[in-house]
């Protein structure tokens, strides 16, 4: 099971309470009208803006998509960071076991169908709220980390880059971990298979 964000237990009860001045969309989009009917975790969900039962996600935009007419996943790759011992050339390819962070400057999920008059939807800020990638630091503090801990691909690109696609959408979501399976990683930077 995925390990998501959670929040303290005051603020569920808060929530709870309140329901109706929360924002969350339990009513439309859950399972029930009533906001006794969920458990701690699926309120936590909720208030990351995933609803499990219809397959709804609220995107960075603030707008929900179905997850359901998704079909394909990607990112944007700006850097990766080494161990210390190695300096690889300008330019050069790269061998994957010599990685030790990616740098990202966001993640999208392509959708059949239009939502918001968009087809391509920006989830990074999702992705950093529900725990699935972190802030970059010192000189890629204005990027989003993701360790090379696989150090193994997925198709052509780093399993690492896919995980988090795997485990907070796919996961998630489905319970199937490559039910969203078309990734495509944007970069100028070229990692060996080799």
């Amino acid at each position: 099971m995925e390990k998501i964000k959670t929040f303290q237990q005051h603020e569920l009860n808060r929530i709870r309470k309140n329901w109706s001045e929360s924002d969350l969309a339990f009513e439309k989009l859950g399972r029930s009208s009533n906001i006794s009917d969920y458990s701690d975790r699926e309120i936590n969900e909720m208030l990351l803006g995933v609803y499990k039962d219809t397959k709804h996600l609220m995107v960075d935009e603030g707008y929900f998509i179905d997850l359901a007419k998704a079909h394909k996943a990607s990112c944007i790759l700006v850097d990766v960071s080494y161990s210390r011992r190695i300096k690889p050339a300008p330019n050069s390819i790269l061998n994957l076991q010599d990685i030790r962070n990616f740098y990202i400057e966001d993640y999208f999920i392509e959708t059949k169908e239009a939502f918001s008059n968009k087809n391509k939807h920006k989830i990074t800020g999702y992705l950093k709220k529900i725990g699935g990638i972190s802030l970059g630091k010192g000189q890629y503090n204005y990027l989003y980390s993701i360790p090379n801990d696989f150090k193994t691909f997925f198709g052509d690109t780093p399993a690492d880059l896919f995980y988090p696609i795997q485990r907070y959408i796919n996961g998630l979501f489905f319970d199937d971990d490559y039910r969203i399976s078309d990734f495509e990683v944007i970069s100028k930077i070229v990692i060996s298979k080799t």
